[in-house]
Formats: C-alpha cells, structure tokens, sequence
C-alpha cells in the first residue's frame, strides 16, 4: 500500500515536470526572462590628464543604496534597529526616532505583504565611496546582505575637477549622443573592458547585479596626457572671460601653441549662453570658419614677397585709404591722408587699400588669378591642420574657374583685392594661428596636437611625437621679412599700444566686418589678433578671436589686450631660486590671506621672523616697513567675507561655513569674487576666480 502511494505521488511530480517543461516552460522560461537578465557593464573610464599630471577628467563611482527590510530575524532587527537610526541620524539628517519609526513600518509593511517594496526598501541615491563604507559599518548592516539586508548598486560619475576651462576641448562622455573632444577622438582607449553582469530586477523596476559589485574586476579604461597646460589655460580662459563680458561679446576663443613643437599648451572657447552667462558651448578654434579679415594680411604680404611683386621699402599707392575696385569701394580703416606708403608701412599701418593695390597690380588680371591662388597655396593655406579631436573645417579658398558661374561664391573681378585683405575665404581660428607658428618656427609647419602619451595599466603604450606639415612654408629671406613685418606691427604699428614691460611680441591685429555688403542697419565685427612672444627668440604663437563685441571692434582695442595681458602672465610665471646669499630681506608678496597657524608654521620652518597681532584664526600677511606682519582678518557671521589673496581650501571653508555656496575657477590665490565683501548673506552662490 505504502508503495503504491509512493509510486502514485513520483507519478504525479513526473506529470508536473513534464507539463512545465514542456507545455508551460516558455511561459516560466519568459517570466524569468523579465526579471533576470544579462546587461553590458562597461569598465572603469580612464582619466584625461594635462601635461603637469593634473586630472582633467575622471570618473567618480557612486552608489545607489537599497535595504531588504525583511530579510532579517526579528532579533537582530529589533537588536540594531536603535543604534542604526542613530548613526543614519547622525551622518544623513532627520532623527533617530524618524528613521526607527520609517524602517520599522516599512519592515513590518513588507512583512504583512502590504508593500512588497520594503524589501528593495530605496535608502540612498548617488553616495560615495566613503559614505557607502560607513553604511557598511552600522548596526544591522554589519551583518551582511543576507542577515543585515544592505545592497547597492555601483555607477560612475564622469567628473571635471577643472569645470569650464577646456571643457569643450576634454570633451563629454554622452551615452546617447555623439562622443566630443578628446573623450570623443579617444573612446577606443579611454574605454574601460565591457563586461557582462547578471542582473535581477526589483520591485520598482531596479535592477541589481546578482553578484556583489565589488567582486567583479573589469579592466579600467587607458589613461591620456595631454599637452595642455591648465596654469597656462587658466589665464587664457580669464583673460578671455573678462573682455567678453566688457564688450558683451557673442562668443570668443584663444589657442596658445608651443612654436618648435606645435603642442596646443591652452584652447578657451566660450559662447554666450540664454541666461547671458559664457561658458563652452561650442570649439570656435576648431570648428568655426570665418573669413579672418586682416590677420589674413600676413599670407598676401608672404605670397607677393615670394613670387618677387614686391619688396618691404617698395612704395604703394594707397589714395588716402579710400579706392573703388571695379562697382565697390574700399576703404581703410580711417582717412589718414596718405598717398603712398611703403610695402612695410602699409602692413604695419593695417592699409586695406594698400594691401589690395599691391595684390591688384600682381594678380588683376584674369590671366593672373591662378598664379595668386598658386602662390597662397605653395604657403600652406588650403590645408586642414589635422588636430586630434573631431570637428575641423577645411578651409575655403575661392577658385578661379568657378568666374561667370551661378555658383555660390563665385570668384568675381573684386576677388583679389578683396581676399588680399581677408575676405573671400574662411579659415578657422587654429588654422591662421597654425601659419603664424610656422613664420615663428623659421617657416616650419607643425600639425597642432592635444594627446602627447596613452598608457593602459600604468604603461606608456603610445608616445605622439611632434609631426611636421610642411618643411618650408617659403623661402628663409620671406620668413626674416614676414617677421621683421610682424614685429614692426608691434613696436611702430597698429599693435604700438599694446607694448609688454620685459619681453616682446610680434602680431598683426585684425578686425573682419562680418556684413560688408549691407549698406543700411547695424554693423557687425569680428575682433582677432594673431602672433608669438617673444619676438626674436618665439616660444609660444597665440590667436585671440573676439566674435560680434558692442561698443569697441577694432582688434588692437578688443582682442589685442588679451593677447597683451596672456603674453605678460606668462613672462612672469617663470620661478627663481633665491640665493641667500644676495642679502638678508626675502621678498614675500603681498595679500596673502589664510589661517594663521598655516602661515606661522611655513614662516617659523624657514626661518622668516615676523609680528603679529589679533586674535582671530584667520589673518592677512603683507610687509610693513620691511617686516613681515601676519594681521586679523575680519570675518563676519552675517556678511560676505572678502577671501581675496586665500588659497581655495581656506577660501571655500569660510564662505561654505557662513552659508554661502561656493563655485570656483583657476588655480592659485583667489583674485577675484563675484559677491561684494559686506553683503548681506541670503545663501548665495559665489563664484570665486584663483590665479
């Protein structure tokens, strides 16, 4: 009898077994299906690094936290459930009798099988590493997923401890859009190993790996050093900022070169937003074409003096600087009276007229216009420079045979004239600054780079070394009269005011009137200046690009500052050794601020006597009668402190201690801030400037 029923009883599990495999397996196979599942994981992103070491982009893991409130034994609940409020209490906000009460009805509501919820109970979105660490370390949690019921989920958080500078440059990680910049150009390296994870997913729709995150070891992404230089980039994006903010400026760039090398040191591209605010919206330097207007005045001059139509002393008609081509007329930029001018002058002098008499006389005729665009093509120009990172415009150079066409921009009678002075043709910002570098670098053509080294798992896989375009742009007698040219627009020319107390520059100022041929209604410019510094021994080729200013447009007034300002920065960011053995008196700067503890240690360790006075913890440093004084600063509850001359930690903990949020840019001293000391704090946001 017992073997009968134990036969009828397997007989009957057979039946089962059979009816789910077979005739109700694709409906078990798919339920599970929606609730277990492969994902791609990708692996740890590699960081962008500047050419100093300095981390320009990373990716920052954070943790989604969810409690299974269930799983635990009412013991070890009812055991922990005090402490661990507590401790969430302490370090999460709310109270401890908040978050027993909350657990506790989520448990037992999960329990009663009320919210099934509870058991993927929502802790916590995007903690880090440390605070995750900490939450492991509770009371309850200590036990483990299965006993304490703590599961999270890791993702990363691609982050740009720089913020805005070069931020278009570095480019954005995006996972449903287009890849930019260097995060874009080098994808295939900075990838971490894709990897697949299984997943089950929880009430809510929350999907979580089966394993434990940490246990699962991909293959991080590569790392890549860039040549730019963030001490350098700072000061370029500042300068920057401010002369667009002054003429309220449409957008602006600067590139700042390495002339032997072509290494791009520094690019700034910032565009105006809606809310009036500027920030990198857009790579002006690599991805706008324009027609440049007089900078271009360098590549006429450069191709009349190769194929021999002119010399520097040769004397140019320029009729006051005012001319009609064929049914336009040309005009310079003020009525000066002169009526001839030499080739030198009338570069130096920006001579609109001047230069497209010089160009009109070699290359009017129809049967001239190839050999002018030969010769500007024996320069260089048509080419594109080959940068690294996507978005580059091929220059536009007008062609001859496309004259008595419909075609749109149709070489025309007034082409040569025109072009000779800027107009007809487009490049981009990088593309001027590229022929600029190469009469810097004695006429040898370098193609601009950003990534110097790759490495994967702490080895140099790639090292990228300096390639050259083009050995000669023109002959060696061209590039010694292109930049006795240049540096006359410096010392005597439209650039005179823009002078550098103990170094030199060479440049040619440009201001390009973007809607020429309309007669009537406002008018529109373009402000550039283009050059290297110093003048006879170049290091660094720069382009300043100001697009659409109000109220001022000539590049000497709008971009030539800029370019001034980077080149004396830069001058003196060169650090000496001091030999104590030349005197007693150690020159200390002034308008050091801080906490005082910090400056007495660093004085005391090398010896520097010094007075102080007050009590306060935080103090200003200067000399006074060739003493060093360490003095209070006056720091008030209710209004904003001025943090001017501290460094960003101390900067940040005193505005950040009074209820001020806290937006920084640069490096260095805080040289600016953007909410007046003694205003009344109301929980603003500052932004402070370092330099």
């Amino acid at each position: 009898m017992v073997f009968f029923a134990f036969v009828l009883f397997a007989l009957v599990i057979l039946f089962k077994v059979v009816k789910t495999s077979l005739w109700e397996g694709e409906k078990w196979r798919e339920q599970g299906g929606k609730n277990i599942k492969w994902i791609e994981i990708a692996g740890e992103r590699g960081n962008i690094y500047d050419t100093h070491g300095n981390i320009l982009a990373t990716s920052l893991p954070y943790f989604d936290i969810y409690v299974d409130l269930v799983t635990s034994s009412d013991e070890d609940f009812n055991n922990n459930i005090g402490p661990l409020s507590e401790q969430l209490s302490k370090h999460f906000g709310k109270t401890a009798d908040e978050w027993e009460v909350k657990l506790t009805a989520e448990r037992q509501a999960g329990i009663n099988k009320k919210k099934p919820g509870s058991r993927y109970y929502p802790l916590f979105k995007r903690v880090s590493k440390d605070q995750l660490d900490l939450l492991k370390s509770m009371p309850l949690f200590n036990l483990g997923q299965y006993k304490g019921g703590l599961m999270y989920e890791r993702k990363n958080s691609r982050e740009k401890p720089f913020k805005n500078l070069a931020y278009r440059t570095i480019g954005l990680d995006r996972k449903n859009a287009e890849k930019i910049g260097i995060e874009g150009a080098y994808d295939a390296f900075l990838s971490g190993q894709v990897e697949k994870r299984l997943m089950r997913r929880l009430p809510g729709n929350v999907w979580l790996p089966v394993m434990d995150p940490e246990v699962v070891n991909q293959k991080r992404g590569g790392d890549i050093i860039t040549t730019l230089d963030m001490h350098i980039q700072d000061i370029a994006h500042n300068e920057l900022l401010e002369v667009l903010t002054k003429y309220d400026a449409d957008a602006g760039c600067v590139v700042i070169m390495e002339v032997a090398t072509g290494a791009i040191k520094a690019i700034s591209n910032l565009g105006r937003r809606a809310d009036g605010d500027y920030s990198e919206v857009y790579n002006y330097a690599v991805g706008r074409n324009s027609e440049p207007g007089s900078t271009f005045k360098l590549m006429s001059a450069m191709a009349l003096l190769e194929s021999g139509h002119v010399e520097l002393d040769d004397e140019v008609f320029v009729n006051g600087g005012k001319k009609k081509f064929y049914n336009l007329t040309m005009r310079d930029s003020e009525n000066h009276g002169h009526t001839t001018m030499t080739f030198k002058e009338v570069f130096e002098q920006s001579s609109n007229v001047g230069m497209a008499n010089a160009a009109f006389e070699a290359y009017g005729k129809k049967s001239q216009w190839k050999d002018f665009i030969t010769e500007l093509e024996k320069l260089g120009i048509h080419q594109m420079t080959g940068i690294q990172i996507n978005g580059e415009k091929k220059p536009f150079i007008k062609d001859p045979e496309s004259y008595n066409t419909q075609q749109h921009n149709a070489w025309s009678g007034t082409t040569v004239p025109w072009m000779a002075h800027g107009y007809e043709l487009t490049m981009t910002p990088l593309q001027v600054l590229n022929f600029y570098n190469a009469v810097a670098n004695e006429g040898k053509m370098m193609r601009p780079y950003l990534v110097k080294e790759i490495y994967e798992e702490g080895k140099c896989i790639s090292k990228m070394q300096p390639q050259v375009l083009k050995e000669q742009i023109a002959s060696p007698s061209t590039i010694l009269k292109a930049k006795a040219l240049l540096k006359g627009v410096a010392e005597s020319g439209t650039a005179k005011r823009l002078k550098v107390k103990n170094t030199s520059f060479a440049g040619k100022t440009g201001t390009t009137r973007l809607n020429y041929w309309v007669q009537t209604g406002s008018k529109e410019y373009n402000a550039s200046f283009a050059g290297y510094f110093p003048a006879d021994n170049p290091k660094y080729s720069a382009i300043v690009v100001v697009y659409n200013p109000k109220g001022a447009y000539y590049g000497s007034q709008v971009a030539g500052p800029i370019f001034r300002n980077i080149v004396q920065r830069l001058s003196g960011l060169e650090v000496y050794a001091l030999d104590t053995n030349e005197g007693d008196h150690v020159p200390v700067m002034r308008a050091h601020s801080g906490y005082k503890n910090d400056f007495k240690k660093v004085l005391e360790f090398v010896g520097v006597g010094y007075n102080e006075s007050g009590r306060n913890r935080w103090g200003d440093v200067a000399t006074k009668e060739d003493v060093l004084a360490i003095e209070d600063k006056k720091i008030l509850k209710k209004t904003v402190p001025d943090v001017r001359g501290m460094g960003l930690r101390d900067a940040v903990y005193v505005l950040e201690s009074l209820g001020l949020r806290v937006e920084h840019h640069g490096m260095g001293k805080v040289s600016k801030q953007t909410i007046r000391p003694g205003t009344p704090i109301k929980g603003q946001v500052v932004e402070i400037y370092l330099r």
